[in-house]
């Protein structure tokens, strides 16, 4: 996978789209958020098309962790947020809107109104033991 002609984020890697960029290598581009949650809301994407980690090879996988964490470094060092989220959506059921594999950087701020949260009951709703080992052990084998 290379390339996707028609893919907002292979025509930022192509120059044909503007962007802000923070970095760029032979694997990975970090660019900020043209539609920014927060102030410092950035974007990390592999330069050749994936459409999310469920397509991607392990050692860009693994390049892409690294780069993940310098450019969380790099926001925290700038912005100097009380907390940063890192994301990434898999699928339209997970909500990714451009299918092109993407980790979204955001700092926050206590009392922010970013509403990017577990639902507050979710802790009195624990899970069955025998459910969670049984899944456990599929996904151990898988």
């Amino acid at each position: 996978m290379t390339d996707s002609e028609d893919c907002l984020f292979c025509k930022i890697v192509r120059g044909e789209v503007p962007t802000s960029k923070i970095f760029e290598d032979d694997v990975c581009m970090a660019f900020m958020d043209v539609f920014p949650i927060k102030e410092g809301h950035c974007l990390l994407i592999p330069k050749d098309h994936y459409q999310n980690l469920l397509d991607i090879d392990k050692d860009v996988a693994a390049h892409l962790a690294r780069r993940l964490v310098d450019l969380t470094h790099k926001v925290n060092k700038v912005i100097a947020p009380d907390g940063i989220i890192t994301s990434a959506a898999n699928g339209k059921g997970a909500g990714q809107e451009i299918p092109h594999l993407h980790f979204h950087v955001i700092p926050r701020n206590h009392g922010d109104g970013f509403g990017f949260r577990f639902p507050d009951d979710y802790r009195n709703k624990m899970a069955d033991r025998e459910r969670l080992d049984e899944l456990a052990a599929q996904l151990g084998k898988a």
